[in-house]
C-alpha cells in the first residue's frame, strides 16, 4: 500500500508565494506478508513425518508428533490438503487438515505446546421416498428419481440374489426405495440406510426390509420375514455382459474344434472385480493350464465353483483360506487360452457340472420365532411408508 504524503510550504508574512510541494511516495508493506500461507497435498508414498518435514522445516519433529496424536496415519489419503500459517521468522504457526467434510482438526504453535481444537460438523438425516420407472437402465431411472450411481449400485445389491440387472431388467420395471438422505450444512453428504425397497421386475413384485439377524448383522426380509439373501449370488459381477454360455458342444475359439463349455463366460474389462458367489473354503488359487489363473472354492452342501482367466487374485486368497459371499477372489483377465478380457465361472454340484445360471439357490436361515414377530411390527410400520402413508398408530420402526 503506497500513502503519498504532500508536504506544503506556509505562505510568508508578506503574502508571497509558498514554498513548492514536496511529495514523498512511502511504501507500507502489509502485515499479512509477515505471516504467508503455507500448503501441501498429501501424495502417494508420504507419511506424517514427510508431511511434517516439507511444512515446518527446522520444527519438523514437534510438529510430527502433534499430528500423529490426533491423525490416524491410515488416514492419510492421497489428496488430503494441509493449510498453514508462517511466523513472521518462517516457523509454522498454524496448520489445518480437513479429514473430510465431517471432520477437520485446528494446530496452533504457542511458546511451549502445540494447542489443538476439532470441528466435527453434525450429519442431519431425512427419510426420502423416492419412486422411478426403468426407461433404458437402473442408473438412469434412479438418477431421474433424484437418486445417484451410488444409491443404484446399493438398491441391485439388495436384489443381487433374485435380479441380474443386466439380464433380467425391463423397460417399464419400476421401484420405490425409501432411504435416509444426510446432509451437512444442508449440503448433500451421503445415503445412509435403505430402510426399505420394492422393485416390480415384469410381473413379480419384491420387497426387501432391513432388519437385523438373531447374530446383529443387517440384512434383507421379504413382508412375511423370508430372507432375500440366498446361498448364492446371480452372477460373480456386478455389472457384465455373457459372451457364452453352458453348452456340451461349444467350438472352441483357440482350439478350433467342438467341445464341452461348462461354464457361462462374463465379457468385462481387465480389473473388474470377480465376487466369490457363496461362503466357502479356497481348494486352487494359481495358475491352472488352460483355466490360467484360477481360483476354485468349495461350499456347503456339495457345490463348487470356479472362476478361470484372472488377472491377479484378491487379497489373502490362497489355498485353505475362508472366503465370505461377495468377497473379491481375483480380477478379470485373459490368462490361459483366452482370446480376450472375461470370466469364465464354472459350478459343480455333488462332482458334476451344472449350469451356473439354472441353479436354484435356497435362503439362508430364517429368523427366530421371537424375532420374526417383532419383524412383522416392524414390517407394518415400513410398508406405509413404502406406499407413501402415515404409519397406523402402534406401528414400530
Amino acid at each position: 500500500m503506497a500513502i503519498a504524503l504532500v508536504l506544503a510550504g506556509v505562505s510568508g508574512c508578506g503574502g508571497g508565494p509558498s514554498d513548492a510541494a514536496l511529495v514523498e511516495r512511502v511504501t507500507v508493506t502489509p502485515v499479512a506478508a509477515f505471516h504467508p500461507p503455507v500448503r501441501t497435498l498429501v501424495s502417494s508414498g508420504d507419511t506424517i513425518e514427510s508431511v511434517s518435514r516439507r511444512l515446518a522445516g527446522n520444527d519438523w519433529t514437534r510438529w510430527r508428533d502433534a499430528l500423529v496424536d490426533e491423525i490416524d496415519p491410515k488416514r492419510l489419503m492421497p489428496g488430503t490438503e494441509f493449510h498453514g500459517v508462517l511466523s513472521p521468522s518462517g516457523k509454522l504457526e498454524s496448520l489445518n487438515i480437513v479429514i473430510d467434510r465431517r471432520n477437520e482438526v485446528r494446530f496452533r504453535a504457542e511458546e511451549e505446546t502445540i494447542v489443538v481444537s476439532r470441528i466435527e460438523r453434525p450429519v442431519e438425516s431425512e427419510v426420502l421416498r423416492l419412486e422411478g420407472v426403468v426407461e433404458s437402465s437402473l442408473f438412469g431411472a434412479v438418477e431421474a428419481a433424484g437418486g445417484d450411481p451410488e444409491l443404484a449400485v446399493r438398491m441391485a445389491q439388495i436384489y443381487q440374489w433374485d435380479i441380474d440387472f443386466l439380464r433380467d431388467l425391463r423397460k417399464g420395471d419400476r421401484f420405490v426405495v425409501v432411504v435416509d438422505r444426510q446432509t451437512i450444512e444442508g449440503e448433500f453428504y451421503r445415503w445412509g440406510a435403505i430402510f426399505a425397497s420394492r422393485f416390480v421386475n415384469r410381473d413379480r413384485s419384491l420387497d426387501a426390509l432391513v432388519y437385523p439377524d438373531d447374530d446383529g448383522r443387517l440384512g434383507y426380509y421379504d413382508l412375511e420375514g423370508h430372507p432375500l439373501r440366498k446361498q448364492f449370488l446371480r452372477s460373480p459381477l456386478k455389472f457384465s455382459r455373457i459372451t457364452s454360455r453352458f453348452s456340451m458342444s461349444r467350438f472352441h475359439p483357440v482350439l478350433k474344434r467342438r467341445m464341452p463349455h461348462y461354464g457361462v463366460d462374463y465379457g468385462a474389462p481387465v480389473g473388474t472385480p470377480a465376487l466369490c458367489t457363496a461362503d466357502g473354503t479356497v481348494t486352487l488359487a494359481g495358475r491352472n493350464g488352460g483355466a490360467g489363473n484360477m481360483v476354485r472354492v468349495r461350499h456347503a452342501n456339495g457345490y463348487e465353483t470356479n472362476y478361470l482367466h484372472l488377472s491377479r487374485f484378491g487379497k489373502g486368497i490362497r489355498r485353505g483360506a475362508r472366503v465370505a459371499q461377495g468377497q473379491v477372489v481375483g480380477y478379470v483377465g485373459s490368462t490361459g487360452l483366452s482370446t480376450g478380457p472375461h470370466l469364465d465361472y464354472r459350478v459343480k454340484h455333488n462332482g458334476s457340472w451344472i449350469n451356473p445360471l439354472s441353479i436354484s439357490s435356497p435362503p439362508v436361515k430364517p429368523l427366530q420365532e421371537d424375532r420374526l414377530q417383532r419383524f412383522l411390527a416392524h414390517a407394518l410400520a415400513v410398508l406405509s411408508l413404502l406406499e407413501g402413508e402415515t404409519p397406523p398408530v402402534g406401528a414400530r420402526c
